[in-house]
């Protein structure tokens, strides 16, 4: 079974630890954590808030779906963010687009889940859709 694709548009915050060369060099100098928290607790509450929640919901996902499930975070103000959100006519975050077709916006882990399994559904060999056992 390929893995479904599910893509994320968020807000994201950016912190110098994701900048490689960045974080080697805080790293070594032990300036790492401390750098990182003042960093975060500049960002407005409702994104910092909104970061933690999405990153709950993750690792819900992950631990739901394990393999069947491929996730790619997509920052809202880069230029693959923005091409997402027009393409797919996103105005609100979090978005999720299953496989480049299908989009939900919002946090209902049910209906997300709903739309996961669809595609999950469809795409098992005929004989393993059926989840019910059939009486011959």
């Amino acid at each position: 079974m390929k893995p479904i694709l599910l893509e994320i548009v968020t807000r994201m915050i950016t912190t110098l630890g994701q900048c490689r060369s960045c974080e080697v060099l805080f790293e070594g100098s032990g300036l790492s954590k401390k750098v990182s928290q003042k960093e975060v607790s500049e960002y407005p509450e409702d994104l910092v808030q909104e970061s933690e929640r999405l990153s709950n919901l993750l690792g819900q996902l992950k631990q739901l779906y394990r393999h069947r499930l491929v996730i790619r975070l997509i920052d809202a103000k880069s230029f693959v963010g923005v091409y997402k959100s027009l393409r797919h006519w996103v105005r609100r975050y979090p978005t999720f687009i299953v496989e480049g077709k299908e989009t939900y916006t919002g946090w209902d882990e049910t209906q997300l889940e709903a739309l996961l399994d669809k595609y999950i559904q469809a795409s098992l060999p005929p004989k393993h859709r059926s989840v019910q056992p059939t009486l011959s």
